[in-house]
Protein backbone atom coordinates (compact mmCIF):
# COMPACT_ATOMS: atom_id res chain seq x y z
CA UNK A 1 0.00 0.00 0.00
CA UNK A 2 1.15 3.43 -1.07
CA UNK A 3 2.10 6.05 1.93
CA UNK A 4 0.27 9.08 0.61
CA UNK A 5 1.43 10.97 3.59
CA UNK A 6 5.27 9.79 2.93
CA UNK A 7 7.59 12.93 2.34
CA UNK A 8 11.40 12.01 0.63
CA UNK A 9 13.94 14.18 2.05
CA UNK A 10 16.61 14.79 0.24
CA UNK A 11 19.79 16.25 1.15
CA UNK A 12 22.43 17.59 -0.75
CA UNK A 13 25.84 18.06 1.26
CA UNK A 14 29.08 20.03 0.36
CA UNK A 15 31.97 21.39 2.04
CA UNK A 16 35.65 21.75 0.98
CA UNK A 17 37.49 18.28 -0.15
CA UNK A 18 39.93 17.45 3.10
CA UNK A 19 41.74 14.80 1.26
CA UNK A 20 41.13 12.88 -2.17
CA UNK A 21 39.25 14.17 -4.80
CA UNK A 22 40.50 17.58 -6.62
CA UNK A 23 39.60 21.12 -5.70
CA UNK A 24 37.75 21.27 -8.71
CA UNK A 25 35.20 18.66 -7.20
CA UNK A 26 35.13 20.18 -4.29
CA UNK A 27 34.04 23.94 -5.47
CA UNK A 28 37.00 25.21 -4.89
CA UNK A 29 39.96 26.14 -8.00
CA UNK A 30 42.95 27.58 -7.74
CA UNK A 31 44.47 29.96 -10.46
CA UNK A 32 47.00 28.11 -11.19
CA UNK A 33 44.51 25.09 -11.64
CA UNK A 34 43.10 23.85 -15.03
CA UNK A 35 39.74 23.62 -14.12
CA UNK A 36 37.00 26.14 -15.02
CA UNK A 37 35.22 28.48 -13.16
CA UNK A 38 33.89 26.88 -9.63
CA UNK A 39 30.26 25.21 -9.52
CA UNK A 40 27.81 26.74 -7.23
CA UNK A 41 25.93 23.52 -5.92
CA UNK A 42 23.36 25.43 -3.52
CA UNK A 43 22.76 27.18 -7.09
CA UNK A 44 22.19 23.78 -8.53
CA UNK A 45 20.46 22.49 -5.40
CA UNK A 46 17.72 25.60 -6.07
CA UNK A 47 17.60 23.96 -9.52
CA UNK A 48 17.06 20.27 -8.28
CA UNK A 49 14.22 21.60 -5.90
CA UNK A 50 12.05 23.36 -8.37
CA UNK A 51 12.12 20.35 -10.86
CA UNK A 52 11.44 18.10 -8.18
CA UNK A 53 8.74 20.51 -6.56
CA UNK A 54 7.14 20.35 -10.04
CA UNK A 55 7.27 16.78 -9.99
CA UNK A 56 6.12 15.62 -6.95
CA UNK A 57 4.79 18.42 -5.51
CA UNK A 58 5.26 18.80 -1.58
CA UNK A 59 6.02 15.52 -1.02
CA UNK A 60 9.79 15.96 -1.45
CA UNK A 61 11.80 18.19 0.68
CA UNK A 62 15.42 19.54 -0.60
CA UNK A 63 17.97 21.00 1.88
CA UNK A 64 20.90 21.99 1.02
CA UNK A 65 23.91 21.69 3.65
CA UNK A 66 27.30 23.46 4.08
CA UNK A 67 29.21 21.34 6.45
CA UNK A 68 31.76 24.18 6.93
CA UNK A 69 29.23 25.74 8.68
CA UNK A 70 26.98 22.99 10.28
CA UNK A 71 29.78 20.34 10.82
CA UNK A 72 29.31 16.48 10.38
CA UNK A 73 27.68 16.03 13.55
CA UNK A 74 24.16 15.15 12.09
CA UNK A 75 25.65 13.53 9.53
CA UNK A 76 27.77 10.21 10.94
CA UNK A 77 28.07 8.35 7.96
CA UNK A 78 29.24 11.35 5.74
CA UNK A 79 33.02 10.64 7.70
CA UNK A 80 32.57 7.14 6.04
CA UNK A 81 32.35 8.37 2.98
CA UNK A 82 34.38 11.25 2.52
CA UNK A 83 37.04 8.89 4.33
CA UNK A 84 36.54 6.58 1.15
CA UNK A 85 37.29 9.44 -0.97
CA UNK A 86 34.24 10.17 -2.26
CA UNK A 87 33.72 13.94 -3.96
CA UNK A 88 31.71 16.78 -2.61
CA UNK A 89 28.74 17.22 -2.84
CA UNK A 90 27.48 14.11 -1.72
CA UNK A 91 23.33 13.70 -2.39
CA UNK A 92 21.32 11.96 0.48
CA UNK A 93 17.76 10.82 0.01
CA UNK A 94 15.99 9.89 3.04
CA UNK A 95 19.77 9.71 4.96
CA UNK A 96 21.28 7.33 2.59
CA UNK A 97 24.49 8.57 0.54
CA UNK A 98 22.79 7.90 -3.21
CA UNK A 99 25.51 9.94 -4.84
CA UNK A 100 28.53 11.79 -4.82
CA UNK A 101 30.47 14.08 -7.00
CA UNK A 102 28.05 16.09 -8.54
CA UNK A 103 23.93 17.05 -8.61
CA UNK A 104 22.40 13.98 -10.52
CA UNK A 105 18.50 15.08 -11.04
CA UNK A 106 16.90 12.69 -12.93
CA UNK A 107 18.49 10.05 -10.89
CA UNK A 108 17.07 11.56 -7.71
CA UNK A 109 13.77 11.34 -9.40
CA UNK A 110 13.96 7.64 -9.46
CA UNK A 111 14.97 6.99 -6.23
CA UNK A 112 12.31 9.37 -5.46
CA UNK A 113 9.84 7.49 -7.70
CA UNK A 114 10.86 3.92 -5.84
CA UNK A 115 10.60 5.71 -2.18
CA UNK A 116 7.13 6.90 -2.76
CA UNK A 117 6.09 3.24 -4.18
CA UNK A 118 7.27 1.81 -1.34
Amino acid sequence: MVDENKIVVVEVLNGIQVSGGCSCCSGGCSSESSCSTPIDYADLTNQMTLDLKNTFGDRVKVNYVDVEQVGLDNYPIMKQILQMGYPYPITLVDGQPKFAGGIMIDEVKGIINEALKA
